[in-house]
Formats: structure tokens, C-alpha cells, sequence
């Protein structure tokens, strides 16, 4: 009774060594860094971020600002679903999480939410961030409604480090 005690007692991490060690905590960190943020077609100033690891490399939190919003996300690998998870929150009050993985070179986040435009219908939104030739990061999303085969873009990105 006393070694289980004992056992119990020690934290997580402590029994089972560095919890993040493995090479699929390191597939989102193209992304850390200070970035000016784009948008891909125009140039258009879209915002800025920071983007840095916590946690002994265990997490990525976003810092999201543009004129018009805050907000941010924590994003971690979890080894029990082999699945990225993300939650969002921003000064609109939104919230929003992601799940998905490391596909084809390219981090695919996708949400799955009851839609606000459309009653009683779901609405996926997908996020794709891909880590360009030049060091620079590109964040596509698009969007469609449950029982559509098309996606519709809902903004696509260009972040440059400061």
C-alpha cells in the first residue's frame, strides 16, 4: 500500500521521463517565431503574430493581432489519438477546436461546429499551414457545409519573421 501511495504520489512526468521527446511534437515548429502576417495574393497587411513553444516543448501557443481582433491558441500532439489538437478564443468571443495531423509536409487542422449561418446544418473549417522554400509560413482556410463536396476559402496567408 505504501509503494502504491508513493507511487501516485510522484508526477507524471517524473515516472515516465520527458513526455515530449518524440519527433511528432516537433512537426508545428516551422511555425514559432515573430511574424508580420499577409494575405498570400495581395500583400495586404493581415496581422501579426507570435508564435512560441511551452511546456519543455510539449505545446505551441499562437498570438494572434489584427486591428479589428485578438486571440490565440494552444496546440498540442497528443500520443493517445496521434492527432494535433488546437483551441482558439478571441475577443469576439469565439472559440473554436481543431483537431488533425501532419499530412503530405503540411499541418491540416480542421473544426467541426454546428454553422451560424445555416440552422441545423454543421460546418467544417479547415486550416492548412504549410512551411514555404523561403522560411515564410502559409496559412490557408476554407470552409463547407455538411453534404457539400466544395470547399470555399475563407482567407489565405503569407507570415514573414520580423
Amino acid at each position: 500500500m505504501t509503494l502504491l501511495a508513493a507511487a501516485t504520489a510522484q508526477p507524471l512526468a517524473a515516472q515516465t521521463g520527458k513526455s515530449c521527446d518524440a519527433s511528432e511534437y516537433r512537426q508545428f515548429d516551422f511555425w514559432i517565431g515573430e511574424w508580420n502576417v499577409v494575405e498570400t495574393k495581395t500583400g495586404a497587411v493581415a496581422g501579426k503574430s507570435k508564435i512560441e513553444s511551452l511546456y519543455d516543448g510539449c505545446g505551441v501557443r499562437e498570438n494572434w493581432e489584427d486591428p479589428e481582433l485578438t486571440g490565440g491558441s494552444l496546440n498540442i500532439y497528443d500520443k493517445t489519438d496521434g492527432k494535433w489538437h488546437q483551441f482558439w478564443i478571441d475577443s469576439s468571443g469565439a472559440r473554436r477546436e481543431f483537431i488533425g495531423a501532419w499530412e503530405d509536409g503540411k499541418m491540416v487542422l480542421v473544426a467541426t461546429r454546428p454553422s451560424t449561418a445555416h440552422s441545423g446544418r454543421t460546418a467544417s473549417i479547415r486550416m492548412t499551414f504549410t512551411k514555404n522554400a523561403d522560411g515564410s509560413v502559409r496559412q490557408y482556410s476554407d470552409a463547407k457545409l455538411q453534404d457539400d463536396d466544395a470547399w470555399s476559402e475563407r482567407y489565405d496567408y503569407t507570415y514573414r519573421r520580423k
